[in-house]
């Protein structure tokens, strides 16, 4: 009973720092997680919580020890493994990270880790891996923005135009497209050298100077000499 009881504690601490964390109350919010997270009971959910939060805001060596203290507690824990491969990928580790976002992601099973694997995949040039967990995703998400424009950009840099223009042309221009879509849409158009037609989409809500400054970059992308390179020059003009 006193178990449960620590536990149900540590949980109300993280569904209200999940609150104070929307309201936009970074560090109160962060000091409830660390609560939750050091309460007796506290499970590795609780740290990978802690883990989410600390690089949401932009800490990733505290993130990286919630982590680690997570699989500690709980080894072979898929979202702990998720967590810290996500955050060895950001520090430049593309290698251990991709391998240990593969072990967690196959554990959990989300189109969200899926998406995330195959972003890191794509940002180490290793295109078709991404295609293809990208499919993956979208076999759990079919309708999910995000993982659709994401391989839009995987093809773009396996310059398939074919299958990224339209995919980018349909998630630009759906109602549901947030600015976040419709700039890495242009990027897609972009990367494959079609400036006019980017130009020629008329996005509502981008400006002409922020095309303009996106086809720009996505040009600079283009000639790099490699897949390799243009994935690299892409994942840290996206960080």
């Amino acid at each position: 009973m006193e178990s449960a009881a620590q536990e149900g504690s540590s949980s109300r601490l993280l569904r209200l720092a999940a609150d104070l964390e929307k309201q936009g109350a970074t560090d109160t919010a962060i000091a409830l997680y660390e609560q939750a997270a050091s309460a007796p009971g506290a499970t590795a959910h609780a740290l990978v919580e802690l883990g989410d939060a600390y690089m949401r805001a932009g800490y990733p060596d505290e993130a990286t020890k919630a982590y680690r203290t997570a699989l500690a507690r709980s080894p072979n824990f898929g979202p702990a493994l998720v967590g810290l491969g996500w955050v060895l990928v950001n520090q430049g580790d593309a290698e251990a990270g991709i391998r240990t976002l593969a072990e967690g992601t196959r554990s959990v099973n989300t189109s969200q880790a899926y998406n995330r694997l195959g972003v890191a995949q794509t940002f180490a040039g290793q295109t078709q891996p991404a295609l293809q967990t990208f499919s993956h995703a979208l076999s759990l998400a079919p309708d999910d923005l995000d993982i659709q424009i994401n391989m839009a950009l995987a093809m773009a840099l396996a310059d398939d135009p074919g299958q990224a223009l339209p995919l980018a042309r349909k998630i630009a221009t759906a109602q549901n497209a947030s600015l976040h879509h419709k700039r890495n849409a242009i990027l897609v158009y972009g990367l494959l050298g079609r400036a006019d037609e980017a130009r020629a989409l008329a996005l509502p809500g981008l400006s002409t100077d922020e095309v303009n400054g996106l086809l720009a970059q996505a040009r600079s992308v283009r000639a790099q000499p490699t897949v390799t390179a243009r994935a690299q020059a892409l994942g840290s003009m996206d960080g």
